[in-house]
């Protein structure tokens, strides 16, 4: 009996010395809902923004206006899923913050979405 009620106690004291803190945030980061946002946010912070995009710069380079701001866009081409975007088309990018250490802010598409 003695070498049960021992086994116990050492049983139980075992599973508590394995308690304890299991991890950090593990949530993923919160996608980034403005323009003023993003050009603050981090490198790789997800983005989400819906407005318009108002003119093409380059081949794959476009600015981007939501009603906190304007900002320049990278688009690749699997990016636009086969739409046509005008100026006039709202739309919504999903992407990452580029932050560019000679210059502003700008932001990687991943894929737009017309309204």
């Amino acid at each position: 009996m003695k070498k049960f009620l021992t086994l116990t106690t050492l049983l139980a004291i075992s599973t508590s010395a394995l308690a304890g803190f299991n991890g950090g945030n593990n949530e993923p980061a919160k996608a980034v809902n403005t323009i003023a946002q993003a050009k603050k946010a981090a490198e790789n912070t997800p983005v989400t923004l819906t407005g318009n995009i108002t003119r093409q710069i380059d081949s794959d380079e476009f600015l981007f206006k939501d009603a906190t701001g304007e900002i320049k866009i990278d688009v690749e081409d699997h990016a636009w899923q086969n739409q046509n975007i005008t100026p006039k088309d709202k739309i919504t990018i999903y992407g990452k913050v580029d932050q560019d250490s000679q210059g502003p802010a700008s932001i990687d598409v991943d894929r737009i979405q017309k309204r």
